[in-house]
């Protein structure tokens, strides 16, 4: 059934990380108390990653840099490569997206010229510019750009 075309769409099966209410509940391991502490879990790491999005949010240094990674020993993907590239990796993309969207999205830049898409990993994509400079520019412009309320771009420079 993987990739087998829905409404014109090719399917994506993929197997769940969790069991659903209605699993656990049929289990009898259903727990609302658990549920309503997880969901704030994630609503406070989402929170906590959109403030170490924005450049000069309440995290960043007194001298205007950057603000510091939260988790000691561990950086971040934008942290972990700092070498300018002229390919930009983008991450947490809904899996709906087409390189057509992100095509309209880029092309207001300077100096784009493609988009790739790797169909084996949906969410993922590398956009191509002409130079460094001008990958630099669209990276900050774009950086938390959200394509659905849930899916905040996570954009970083390409490994050389």
């Amino acid at each position: 059934m993987q990739n087998f075309p829905f409404y014109d769409k090719p399917m994506r099966i993929q197997y769940a990380k969790t069991k659903s209410d209605c699993i656990a509940r049929a289990e009898g391991t259903y727990d609302k108390k658990k549920k309503q502490e997880e969901k704030a879990e994630r609503k406070r790491r989402v929170e906590e990653a959109q403030q170490n999005a924005t450049p000069n949010g309440p995290r960043a240094e007194s001298n205007g840099g950057p603000a510091a990674s939260s988790r000691p020993g561990r950086p971040s993907a934008q942290e972990a490569v700092t070498d300018p590239n002229n390919i930009l990796f983008i991450q947490n993309l809904p899996y709906e997206t087409t390189s057509m969207m992100l095509d309209v999205l880029f092309k207001q830049y300077p100096g784009f010229r493609e988009v790739r898409m790797i169909e084996a990993k949906p969410g993922i994509a590398f956009v191509e510019f002409e130079d460094d400079i001008q990958s630099s520019v669209a990276m900050q412009a774009l950086q938390g750009f959200k394509i659905t309320p849930q899916n905040p771009m996570a954009i970083s420079y390409a490994k050389k």
